[in-house]
């Protein structure tokens, strides 16, 4: 293990998913007092006293980067005259308020001018450990114009305290330094488009409404010292305007950026794919996704609310808690990066993470990752997490990582970072409305409002295709095809199926089918008293007339045609939409069968026609050869229009005692009067009896013959 009372700084990078789904614009607040904005800027663990300000309310508070153009998302703000000037958008390049107050010792100092309107926070705080850092950004109306001129409002961030000698009040040291100088001060002079242009950002004449007013500003720097554990040290952040009181300036400190000696685990908008991927689109910019991811179990998660403001508190596990980073099962991953102080470079050191959550060890994530090992000579060990997908359906789960050290000051430190894992989300691909056929047979299909995660790749009807390399501008959750609804003769075709396989951005294909149907009748035949159902296809083209020898029966609910044919609707109205079913009964009305053309229109204007036979297919299974008059015969009805149909009767031995088949269209039955076909009497028993038709029908029943006697 390493010296106990070293000091072992240790960082956590978490690599996820960007999320930043933020409202447009800068916003400030100058409500806070000075002991909140100090709560604001500094981490949980550093303790401070001795809290004061200097200079006009409108001239602190707190602001939000809501999608602005600054490189701080949010923090502290101090301003040489009112902060809501450094608010979006840029609409002039002079902005400014004169407060009418005074100046500042060491301000005038730093800048060589009288200084004017001057805000100063300072407050006490005590070392934790051997370093101090903070993040800060410098801001200024004064871009570019007056650059190298005499009128340079000036800032500084000065430190006093145990092993501290410089030449400002109480021997302080001035923080705000341009990085690898010999301590020159940053000002529009120091850091601008000509010198040490690489921390500069010129913003003069910007037309996006999110830009900050400021012409200029730095990129986020950090100022930071060496402490000496367990002193106190003074702090005091300063600016004021330089020469005059015109154009106002800023100076933004980052909110939670103040550490006096902890370590912090930091989760940085990175993305890191799993299962091979090369990169995976950040929730800000995806397509599909929702803004609450829900799943069966009644979990959910706010990815959304949570994307917006990673600080809010969100309920997991049944309770409120800060989350630091999702991850999504075999879609993206948590990784970590550790590093130890050079000083321990020699040693052979195993660093272990203590885990905590309702996430398993070894069946959710890694199981070796709760160890990292540095061998001599390394500094920096990247440890992943290993979340993929197990296939179970878990909904929500968390991971809680601590780290136990020993700061400089000798005491034992824990930090901390939680992790959300989510299953992943389902793809859904709802079917467009079904468009009409055009002359040629052709159809449009596609699909409306993907959702999943997106961009995605698609392979439609066996054909892959993809914008998802594209700009975001260009990725789309719903499309559209032509195809052909013919057969190789042009025949319209009953019925087709369309593959859809969706590929999201964890990489998996969810495939879907789509099958479009066609109201093709073909030739149908019932028998009287039965019902024939004909399915009314495709929602959003519904049957709009039903004809029966060219008269319509859509709206009849009762009999046509005499008492032979009833029509049975199970809508109301004027057509029949994809999900209702048209029915048709056959009434017995004297005849023995007879022939209708059915033809159904769709709101296409699409017609197809068939022929329905109505027969009677009442065949009885006893009859009495006797001469009585009364049931003397076998008859099977319903034949006409089918010229050569032939019925076979056998006897129980396989032995053919009948036949005799139909020689014209208008035969409309065959009968057997109980005799073989050379005229002598067929003995009472049981018989078997064929028939055979010539449009490939054929039926079989078994019939008793009874003489009386």
């Amino acid at each position: 293990k390493s010296i106990p009372h070293l000091r072992r700084t240790v960082i956590f990078s978490l690599l996820w998913i960007a999320c930043l789904n933020l409202q447009a614009q800068i916003t400030t607040d100058n409500s806070l007092t000075p002991e909140e904005l100090v709560a604001l800027l500094v981490g949980p663990d550093v303790q401070v006293s001795n809290i004061a300000f200097t200079g006009t309310e409108i001239q602190r508070g707190s602001f939000v980067n809501n999608n602005g153009n600054l490189t701080i998302g949010e923090g502290i703000v101090l301003s040489t005259g009112n902060i809501s000037l450094m608010a979006s958008p840029n609409t002039t390049g002079s902005a400014g308020e004169i407060v009418g107050g005074g100046g500042y010792p060491d301000l005038t100092t730093l800048g060589g001018q009288t200084t004017n309107d001057a805000a100063v926070l300072e407050f006490d705080f005590i070392a934790t450990g051997d370093s101090l850092s903070f993040n800060f950004c410098f801001g200024s109306e004064e871009y570019n114009e007056w650059v190298d001129s005499g009128f340079n409002d000036v800032f500084g961030l000065f430190l006093d305290g145990p092993g501290i000698t410089g030449t400002f009040q109480n021997n302080g040291i001035n923080l705000a330094t341009v990085p690898d100088t010999d301590g020159t001060p940053i000002s529009i002079n120091s850091i601008n488009n000509n010198l040490n242009s690489d921390y500069y950002i010129d913003n003069e004449s910007n037309a996006d409404p999110n830009a900050t007013e400021m012409d200029g500003f730095t990129v986020t720097m950090t100022a930071s010292s060496v402490l000496q554990c367990g002193e106190t040290y003074h702090i005091r952040m300063c600016i004021a305007d330089g020469g005059d009181s015109s154009y106002d300036s800023v100076v933004l400190l980052e909110a939670g950026s103040f550490s006096a000696g902890s370590v912090d685990l930091n989760a940085d908008a990175v993305p890191l794919a799993a299962d091979g991927l090369e990169d995976v689109v950040p929730y800000n910019e995806a397509v599909g996704l929702p803004a609450i991811f829900s799943y069966g179990n009644g979990e959910s998660f706010p990815y959304g609310a949570w994307s917006n403001d990673n600080a809010t508190l969100v309920e997991v596990d049944g309770q409120n808690v800060q989350v630091d980073a999702v991850v999504i099962e075999g879609c993206n991953d948590a990784q970590f990066t550790v590093v130890r102080p050079e000083i321990e470079i020699d040693l052979l050191d195993t660093l272990y993470l203590g885990l905590d959550g309702s996430a398993q060890l070894g069946l959710d994530y890694n199981e070796s990752f709760n160890e990292v090992i540095m061998v001599p000579g390394q500094t920096e060990s990247v440890i992943t997490l290993g979340v993929s997908d197990d296939g179970f359906e878990e909904g929500v789960e968390t991971v809680e990582i601590t780290f136990e050290y020993v700061n400089g000051c000798g005491e034992t430190v824990i930090t901390s970072s939680r992790v959300v894992i989510l299953d992943p989300l389902p793809v859904e691909a709802v079917p467009s409305p079904v468009s009409c056929l055009d002359e040629a047979g052709n159809q449009t299909l596609g699909y409306d409002n993907i959702s999943g995660y997106g961009p995605f790749q698609f392979v439609w009807d066996g054909n892959p295709w993809s914008n998802a390399d594209e700009a975001p501008s260009e990725w789309v959750t719903s499309f559209d095809s032509l195809f052909s609804m013919t057969d190789a003769e042009g025949e319209l075709i009953s019925s087709r199926a369309i593959q859809l396989t969706v590929v999201d951005q964890c990489n998996k294909p969810h495939a879907f089918e789509q099958i479009v149907y066609h109201p093709v009748l073909i030739d149908t035949e019932i028998c009287f008293d039965d019902r024939q159902d004909f399915p009314m296809f495709n929602p959003g083209i519904p049957i709009v007339d039903l004809l029966l020898d060219g008269e319509s029966i859509l709206d009849q609910n009762n009999s046509i045609l005499g008492d032979t044919l009833s029509i049975d609707r199970t809508t109301a109205g004027n057509t029949l939409d994809g999900n209702a079913l048209w029915r048709l009964n056959a009434i017995e009305s004297g005849s023995f069968g007879w022939e209708r053309v059915l033809t159904m229109v769709d709101s296409c204007g699409f017609e197809t026609s068939a022929l329905l036979r109505v027969r009677d297919c009442e065949i009885p299974n006893v009859f009495t050869p006797n001469n009585d008059g009364q049931n003397d015969n076998f008859r099977i009805r319903g034949l006409d229009g089918l010229m050569g149909s032939r019925i076979v009767i056998y006897n129980r031995y396989g032995t053919v005692v009948f036949q005799d088949e139909t020689l014209s269209d208008a035969e409309f039955e065959l009968v057997w009067n109980g005799r073989h076909n050379n005229g002598n009497s067929a003995a009472e028993g049981t018989y078997q009896w064929v028939l055979i038709r010539p449009d490939g029908i054929s039926d079989r029943g078994q019939l008793t013959l009874i003489r009386q006697r």
